[in-house]
């Protein structure tokens, strides 16, 4: 069984760069730093606030101190923390001090008349947000902060459409100091739902339950064509759900699943892409969703729950289609299964392992039917784990996993803080210089109207931001602008934030960055930029659902359960036909390259809700399912009089 162990961490030729490695007495401060930073976020939200504000800004403290210990400035202070990081670690406490004191002061006079230790200190940590930004994800988002500030100062002296009122350095500052700017919405979801959900996440890694999902999805799914492709499927979406991140998804599960389809006959390249794509619907992938969900529901202003049942379909839908290119294309090549012998036995796996999907059902249970707080569900979740953890000794969370747990966590969080700081500091200057109302009346302006070429204007700013950006902060930035402008054509707020958010994790399998499957090409020994165009078009389904349940909002489940019921059907459907336009395969027969296109085009057709539409693609897939079965007979029968004749000539010769 040890082969189906989880293997954690980068390939070792994906290394971290600028990554310190601490000695002895730094290393220990740090881990005493996160095993506070985790009791204390447990402590205040589950027993006792210190109050909105201050929960926001000593959340926030936490990249300040550790990203300067832990992420090198330059290539030449990785061997050692540079006196400059210390410099930063102190300039961003005595900022974050600032703010907790004078907070209940700040609220009367932030972007009106503000103070000049308000501008010191919102100046600084304005610039250590940037540092840290830069440091952590990149100079994406550090540039696209930048472009607004310079917007905002110097707005009046934009040409055409794009000239805007200017404003003076002091108001921007004195404004972005606060919970509009920098202690905004963003990070007020980081310090309460996401932080809680990593730190759970972290538990579930450290209690083993990592390696009982993978078993599990072996004994499950194991003997059936393919496989090992289908493993990658169910393991990463369990994966998925909780890690948040398409990268960090496929470096654990992909790091066994990938060689497993290598040796089960699949090419290193569709391999590669099928993690890469199963990875990214992990992030789309209910209860947890990575921070998406959590986000949705406080932009929305709906309840947790909402999200969680609005999302299930189209993630049902979003695997179930890589399910069938995979099935379809082990039909194509002929692959069988693992054998029995090689894997192991379901209710075996359940027995020693079982009692670790009680904190997910509890979580479920608490979220869809108590209806709970997300950050009460995640607490009870927690609670659940610790208990049962410690019926069998591998899963047995002791005091030293739990210090793991909260250095893993905490460590792991630090990039989503970040971008939800920087996040929160661009929302404030759309709020601020109306950026974000101007966006929206543009993206109207330019879609004429029209709903579908909005839609299409919307995936493709979305994708393209998303690019060279983490997940989380892309769909923010994406969401405050072009989210109220889907709305105003009549999109469901709901629906447009879901579509938006779709296409930014879509945006990790989009060439020619898809940042996701270059971890996965390096796993699978084959060209990244071959595994992500390759991923792309396995993916395909993924970048038709969401117009699929912004015109059928019955697949987010609003409608009669009857109208629900026929979407659902008609859509899985599309999506089988889909698979078979992209495989080229269906009904063990090969499908000429003209069905093929009439089929996708069939595919398509069901997009659209309607009775016309849909009877228009479904037309057009039963012409093909009749053409195949009646080629199947005709060769069959070709076959046969063929073997007839050879048998008779043979025996008249003899």
């Amino acid at each position: 069984m040890t082969e189906f162990a989880t293997k954690e961490g980068l390939p070792a030729d994906e290394p971290e760069t600028r990554q310190r490695v601490l000695g002895r007495r730094t290393g220990w401060a740090v881990a005493g730093f996160c095993v506070i930073a985790a009791l204390c976020h447990l402590y205040w939200l589950g027993i006792q606030s210190p109050g909105v504000l201050n929960l926001r800004a000593y959340h926030l403290l936490i990249p300040i101190v550790l990203v300067p210990l832990l992420h090198a400035g330059w290539s030449g202070a990785v061997g050692r923390v540079h006196w400059t990081d210390i410099l930063l670690v102190l300039a961003g406490v005595g900022s974050t001090l600032y703010a907790v004191v004078e907070g209940p002061n700040m609220i009367y006079r932030y972007g009106v008349n503000p103070t000049q230790w308000d501008l010191l200190f919102g100046g600084v940590l304005l610039l250590i947000v940037l540092e840290l930004t830069r440091r952590t994800v990149g100079w994406a988002l550090v540039i696209i902060v930048l472009v607004m500030l310079a917007y905002s100062l110097f707005g009046g002296y934009a040409p055409g459409i794009f000239v805007n009122r200017s404003f003076t350095w002091q108001r921007i500052v004195s404004f972005l100091f606060s919970m509009d700017g920098v202690y905004g919405i963003p990070i007020g979801v980081s310090s309460t739902y996401i932080y809680l959900f990593i730190l759970f996440g972290a538990m579930l890694q450290f209690s083993k339950a990592g390696d009982f999902y993978i078993k599990l999805a072996y004994s499950v799914a194991g003997r059936a064509r393919g496989g090992p492709a289908k493993v990658s499927i169910f393991a990463s979406a369990l994966m998925g759900t909780v890690s948040g991140t398409g990268i960090g998804n496929v470096v654990t599960t992909g790091a066994l699943t990938i060689p497993l389809m290598k040796r089960a006959g699949f090419r290193p390249v569709f391999a590669g892409a099928i993690e890469a794509v199963a990875s990214t619907g992990g992030q789309i992938m209910p209860p947890i969703m990575g921070a998406g969900a959590f986000l949705m529901a406080e932009f929305v202003r709906v309840p947790y729950g909402d999200i969680i049942i609005a999302a299930t379909l189209p993630a049902f839908l979003y695997f179930l289609s890589v399910y069938l290119i995979v099935d379809l294309e082990a039909a194509k090549r002929g692959l069988k299964g693992l054998k029995r012998e090689d894997l192991p036995r379901a209710l075996v796996v359940l027995r020693h392992w079982g009692h670790l999907l009680l904190p997910v059902v509890v979580l479920v249970y608490m979220l869809a039917v108590v209806n709970v707080s997300p950050i009460r569900a995640a607490l009870y979740a927690m609670g659940t784990l610790l208990i049962v953890s410690w019926i069998r000794q591998e899963s047995r969370l002791s005091p030293k996993r739990l210090v793991e747990t909260a250095v893993t966590g905490t460590k792991g969080s630090l990039e989503v803080i970040v971008s939800c700081a920087s996040a929160g500091l661009i929302m404030g200057l759309f709020s601020l210089t109306g950026t974000g109302l101007r966006l929206s009346a543009w993206v109207a302006t330019i879609s004429g109207g029209s709903m579908m070429l909005a839609l299409v204007l919307t995936m493709i700013v979305t994708i393209v931001l998303s690019m060279g950006l983490p997940t989380t902060a892309a769909y923010i930035i994406s969401a405050a602008v072009l989210a109220p402008a889907l709305n105003d054509l009549g999109v469901g707020l709901l629906q447009a934030h879901l579509f938006i958010f779709y296409f930014a994790c879509m945006s990790g399998i989009t060439p020619p960055v898809a940042l996701v499957a270059i971890p996965a090409g390096s796993i699978a020994g084959a060209n990244p930029f071959a595994v992500g165009v390759r991923a792309f078009q396995i993916a395909l389904a993924g970048f038709i659902i969401p117009y699929m349940f912004v015109f059928s909002p019955q697949l987010i489940l609003q409608g009669e359960p009857l109208q629900i019921v026929l979407s659902l059907v008609t859509a899985c459907i599309g999506i089988w036909a889909l698979a078979v336009a992209l495989i080229g395969h269906a009904l063990g027969n090969p499908v000429p390259a003209l069905l093929r296109l009439v089929v996708g085009a069939g595919a398509l057709a069901l997009i659209f809700s309607g009775w016309q539409t849909d009877l228009l693609g479904l037309s057009m897939i039963g012409a093909m399912v009749v053409y195949q079965r009646i080629g199947h007979r005709s060769r069959d029968a070709t076959a046969q009089q063929a073997s007839s004749a050879n048998g008779g000539s043979g025996g008249g010769g003899s």
